[in-house]
């Protein structure tokens, strides 16, 4: 079985090649990223537990939001493994506004009632609604710039915040069409840079990523336990493992 058809066989070995090259390089870091895929796989019975006649629409939201951010890294791990790092940096960003946004609404469950779509608001007995619904706001967005100032300045944690935003923005010289991002499509030749015809593995490109995908997948999970702490049983105990793993690692990424 291959992943494609005969026309882009040259581009299943290149990246079969980047795959095997980027886990010979990094096989601790990639064994941790596939443990916490698992853990968040396994997560999903005791969320689904955790909304069975549940009034509190933070549980409703976040768990959304989980969802996506499962199958985000998913991704982002594919990415970084076939060093698609422009990609991968694509989809950080994202996962870095819904873990700011499961903290927003840990502290302030107004603001996941008013995300929520009308038909899942209507769900709520008419006591919750009641409490809620006073905004009039249905499907509500939030900017990520305000969600970080509620979420850091609320916790009295502004120099996190402040590197929470620095990190932002270097992910939006991906998102957006700025020069400094997608550098790994670019190469020299003769003292010129050309346009490669495949994206090669970079040794330097990929430590910044497995630091940063194994930051997120972090606070993932983090965010995950302060909405679900109660109804994790016996799972915090995995988490705190994958934690311990992740500390010992990390300490090389942030020396």
């Amino acid at each position: 079985m291959t992943l494609f058809g005969l026309r882009l066989s040259k581009l299943e070995n290149h990246i079969y090649t980047n795959i095997k090259r980027t886990k010979l390089v990094f096989p601790e870091e990639t064994a941790l990223m596939e443990y916490g895929l698992d853990l968040m796989f396994n997560l999903t019975r005791d969320i689904n537990g955790a909304l069975k006649n549940n009034e509190r629409p933070q549980l409703y939201a976040n768990s959304n939001l989980f969802a996506r951010n499962r199958q985000l890294l998913l991704n982002a791990y594919f990415c970084l493994n076939c060093s698609h790092y422009g990609t991968q940096f694509v989809i950080l960003r994202t996962i870095m506004e819904n873990n700011n946004l499961m903290r927003l609404f840990n502290l302030h469950p107004q603001y996941a009632y008013e995300w929520l779509p009308w038909g899942i608001q209507k769900q709520f007995s008419l006591e919750t609604q009641a409490k809620y619904a006073k905004s009039g706001r249905v499907g509500a967005t939030f900017k990520f710039q305000w969600v970080r100032n509620m979420v850091f300045k609320k916790e009295g944690k502004e120099e996190v915040g402040k590197r929470i935003e620095k990190i932002y923005h270097e992910l939006c010289d991906y998102t957006h069409p700025n020069f400094k991002g997608w550098r790994e499509l670019m190469g020299m030749q003769a003292k010129k840079e050309i346009l490669l015809e495949l994206p090669a593995f970079t040794p330097d490109n990929a430590s910044e990523l497995v630091g940063t995908t194994l930051y997120f997948m972090q606070m993932s999970f983090k965010t995950c336990v302060e909405t679900f702490r109660e109804y994790l049983l016996g799972f915090v105990i995995h988490v705190n493992v994958w934690q311990k793993d992740f500390n010992k690692l990390m300490a090389r990424y942030e020396a």
